[in-house]
């Protein structure tokens, strides 16, 4: 390599984004609902994630989960920040900034019981894809889980060529050095280019609303997705082959719902997939019913299918919490459309898991409770809710108990970060094991609760103080408060509505 970044683009950091499926709790739940063995969790257990950007995930999972975390990214501005985040945590993990090659030839590693990469795959070289694939099949157990996301055709076929455009232009025209600059003189020349109506263009439908899409993204985003020197957009059938070489068989993806065909595909798609014997053929035709741009794979080394009794019987003993404090909506948008839910059953649900101030329960007491209920129309509902997020997977109390400490000293460190800035907008949870949206406002008052203020009027003081010696206001309906009293009466709204819904939600989550 002749330079430490490899061609990845550096000059800026990396978004401060949170990914449930890299969560291993989120992980074998996926396994399960496809009928796949999973390891429960162990005090022994190691994790890896490659790739972990600015560390929120992985640091969230390594405070929230049994066992020990290891990374990389070769960022060393990310691996301080990672650095910073465990420290606050005192989760113990080990984040390096090797390179993918340095990682696998270290010698101070464990075997792993998951190895994690999310939206690395495609931004890097093939080079480095050999090395992750030497990695898992170094590094990964038999029965281990390999999450790997990634850019995909077909979807990406009509964007794919803006992408290039972007490149030429950053390679060959710039003018700037800086980065806004330079990608802001690439979109003005796409923008121009498409203006001009080129032949291609005009037999490839929507580039133009594409285009549109991709510029409305903030410029450190779009300088880490659009302007990195490699990018290698695959067929799933690619990536499924080169993952055989680590023993790795494909097993499902990240998508819940994917699951059920009938949700997924019209029923003369079903018909045609289900006569595809090979599963990974099955899969890559799947992705031209789908249109899919994106994946989400998970694979195992070793997979090793249970029987339905067993499956039925541990998501029936799978603890479950709800995200919200108003009832499920029955009406939701899957691939193939709109589709309702079963309203009595939503509503039985709902004021199940509402009881005991949103406790996470398992469903045997359900389903004694309600002998009417068929178990594959209730295993249907858990797992469409849980896909849309109304509801996530729980830790078992035991382990809550036993990783709480380490949540509760990377929360603090969150809310205490809040007070000058807004970059991070999630809190963890030791009940899902992994993360929880929380914006700023959320974080801060949550601090305030934690000190004594639980009144309206006290949360709304003491987060307005705070903005107050920043200089700061807030904004309503698009228009700046300029006045003391109107920053207090929105900070006074915002708080009502906090203690309503979402205070509730947080303590059941053991955040607050």
């Amino acid at each position: 390599m002749n330079d430490w970044n490899d061609g990845y683009f550096t000059e800026s950091t990396y978004t401060y984004g949170y990914y449930r499926e890299i969560n291993p709790v989120f992980q074998r739940f996926c396994l399960l609902v496809n009928g796949y063995a999973a390891p429960f969790a162990q005090e022994s257990d190691n994790h890896c994630e490659l790739g972990f950007g600015q560390g929120v995930s992985i640091n969230i999972h390594a405070a929230a989960n049994l066992g020990k975390y290891f990374g990389t990214d070769f960022n060393p501005a990310h691996a301080a920040h990672a650095n910073e985040l465990c420290n606050a945590s005192g989760c113990g993990a080990n984040f390096f900034d090797d390179s993918f090659e340095e990682m696998l030839y270290r010698s101070d590693l464990p075997q792993f019981d998951s190895i994690s990469l999310h939206g690395i795959w495609s931004w890097i070289s093939t080079e480095n894809q050999r090395h992750i694939v030497e990695f898992a099949r170094k590094f990964l157990k038999p029965g281990g889980i390999f999450y790997n996301s990634y850019n995909c055709f077909p979807g990406w076929s009509p964007a794919a060529p803006l992408r290039e455009i972007f490149i030429l232009h950053d390679k060959y025209a710039q003018k700037s050095s800086k980065t806004y600059e330079r990608i802001e003189e690439a979109m003005k020349f796409t923008d121009e280019l498409l203006s001009k109506n080129p032949a291609y263009f005009s037999r490839v439908p929507d580039v133009k609303g594409i285009f549109e899409n991709t510029r409305k993204h903030d410029h450190d985003y779009l300088a880490h997705e659009y302007f990195n020197r490699d990018w290698i957009c695959m067929y799933f059938s690619e990536v499924a082959e080169m993952l055989q070489s680590a023993k790795l068989d494909f097993a499902c993806t990240g998508e819940l719902i994917e699951a059920f065909m009938h949700l997924t595909v019209p029923a003369d798609a079903q018909e045609f997939l289900n006569q595809i014997e090979h599963p990974v053929m099955r899969e890559q035709i799947k992705d031209y019913f789908l249109n899919r741009q994106f994946r989400k794979d998970i694979f195992i080394r070793g997979a090793r299918k249970i029987s339905l009794y067993e499956r039925s019987q541990r998501i029936l003993d799978t603890p479950f919490v709800m995200f919200n404090t108003e009832p499920f909506e029955t009406k939701i948008r899957v691939a193939i459309g709109e589709i309702s839910l079963a309203q009595e059953l939503c509503n039985k649900m709902y004021e199940y898991l509402s009881s005991q101030n949103y406790r996470p329960k398992t469903f045997r007491e359900f389903m004694k409770k309600n002998p009417e209920v068929l178990q594959p129309n209730l295993e249907q509902l858990l797992i469409v809710l849980t896909h849309i997020g109304a509801i996530e997977p729980c830790q078992t109390e035991d382990v809550v108990k036993t990783v709480k400490p380490q949540c509760d000293a990377l929360n603090k460190y969150f809310c205490k970060r809040a007070e000058n800035s807004g970059e991070i907008n999630y809190l963890v949870s030791p009940v899902l094991g992994g993360g929880v949206s929380a914006n700023r406002f959320d974080q801060l008052f949550i601090a305030a609760n934690a000190n004594g203020k639980k009144s309206v009027e006290a949360l709304a003081k003491d987060t307005w103080e705070i903005l107050k010696t920043q200089g700061q206001s807030l904004v309503k309906q698009g228009k700046l408060l300029e006045t003391p009293e109107e920053n207090l009466n929105e900070c006074k709204n915002m708080a009502q509505e906090f203690i309503d819904k979402r205070l509730p939600i947080f303590k059941a989550l053991q955040i607050a």
